[in-house]
């Protein structure tokens, strides 16, 4: 499917029969909150854009012209990248759309105060990861050994100060659930900082 309009139409379509069907009086969902698409454009030769839902916020990709992701696993990661940097994408499929890949921004959504919330939350992400990274000293940290480091466990020799300053930035806070910019402005509600970025990094949380 390369039409990013038809694409987010469709979307719509299914989630809203999953949201009917399938989530109805569920805990989980956000009730202020209704099925809405954000940004359906196409990128790399593949459409991209956002998922809104009561109980979700993804970023979805379609395959593009040549991709066969049928033979890859479902909930393989893949990484993506965009002008911002790499971003990893997990297959996915569900029934009217088939194999896609998604991106996870939020879920559960009991943050978001409104349907218009979640929009700016949602625009916030994708113009971030449309704008180029500026450049940096160091060389980026793969996430995964960044997620290592901060369960505690083994780990190869690795300069803390540059897995800190690529983390975080040099004179940032450590990010809410997610590094979107810009979430404080729209209201989303962000967990108090009790500990140095220093000692999150080094696994020093029953030191805190």
């Amino acid at each position: 499917m390369q039409d990013p309009q038809a694409a987010a139409e469709r979307f719509v379509e299914v989630f809203e029969k999953v949201h009917r069907e399938q989530m109805q009086g569920l805990p989980l969902l956000n009730t202020r909150l209704h099925v809405e698409t954000f940004g359906f454009q196409l990128h790399g030769g593949r459409v991209i854009g956002i998922l809104i839902t009561p109980w979700l916020m993804n970023v979805v990709m379609l395959p593009g012209e040549g991709d066969d992701w049928n033979t890859v696993e479902l909930g393989h990661k893949q990484p993506q990248a965009f002008p911002a940097g790499t971003y990893k994408f997990m297959i996915n499929e569900v029934d009217g759309i088939g194999r896609y890949q998604t991106h996870s921004l939020y879920s559960p959504m009991r943050e978001f105060t409104s349907q218009g919330h979640a929009v700016a939350a949602a625009e916030a992400f994708l113009r971030q990861a449309m704008e180029p990274a500026a450049e940096t000293e160091h060389a980026p940290i793969d996430e995964d050994l960044l997620g290592r480091v901060m369960r505690g466990e083994e780990t190869p020799e690795i300069d803390v100060d540059a897995l800190e300053s690529v983390a975080f930035g040099q004179d940032a806070e450590p990010p809410p659930a997610r590094p979107v910019r810009g979430l404080k402005d729209i209201g989303v509600k962000v967990e108090e900082k009790t500990l140095s970025r220093r000692d999150l990094l080094r696994g020093r949380i029953g030191d805190a």
